[in-house]
């Protein structure tokens, strides 16, 4: 009898070890949960406060070199030794002019974009000329003998050009104060078309 009670005293102290080990491990299990639900969240905020700030500001938006597309800002040394961004333009309507010295029709259409440059430069236009990948030296003698006033800008290495998806020469991108791109056109660019298109966005 006293047998049976000693086994049957043991058997319970079991159970209850046993059901100690289960709540313990139960415990245990839901302390990790909690733990990685924790480093979890971390992480998350970590990782969204890392994330880049959307900007109002078009002039940091991805390129979209098309109509209806936002421009990505550049820098660029100028002919004039300067360092030129697009971002220094904001405000202003943009004639972006991607053009090279050996191309015919890109010498034939700067005399009519430097003169509807210098007639309405005084209202918010600017024109930025873009060589592609030549030096200063090759670009500087064509610019002074035909005496164009608009900035020159040396594209040398044919990064902007790329960015902007320009494969051939002459390549225009007409852009509003908002920085949309409201025109491109590949091909020489006359000054009726500049009228018909940049006229209205001087407004």
């Amino acid at each position: 009898m006293s047998n049976s009670h000693h086994n049957l005293s043991h058997g319970r102290r079991d159970a209850r070890r046993q059901k100690k080990v289960r709540q313990n491990n139960i415990l245990l299990a839901a302390a990790l949960v909690l733990i990685l639900g924790g480093l979890g969240t971390i992480i998350w905020v970590s990782l969204k406060t890392a994330e880049p700030k959307p900007t109002t500001n078009s002039y940091g938006a991805p390129a979209l070199a098309q109509k209806g597309g936002t421009v990505t800002d550049f820098s660029l040394g100028s002919l004039d030794g300067e360092q030129i961004a697009l971002a220094d333009y904001e405000g202003d309507v943009i004639i972006m002019n991607f053009w090279a010295t050996w191309c015919p029709p890109c010498r034939a259409e700067m005399p009519g974009i430097n003169r509807f440059y210098e007639a309405h430069q005084d209202e918010g236009l600017v024109v930025l000329a873009i060589n592609a990948q030549e030096d200063a030296a090759t670009v500087r003698p064509f610019i002074q003998a035909n005496n164009f006033s608009f900035p020159v800008l040396l594209d040398i290495e044919g990064r902007v050009a790329s960015q902007y998806s320009t494969r051939s020469f002459p390549t225009t991108f007409i852009i509003d104060r908002e920085g949309v791109i409201q025109h491109v056109q590949t091909g020489e660019i006359s000054e009726r078309e500049l009228e018909n298109i940049v006229l209205p966005l001087l407004q």
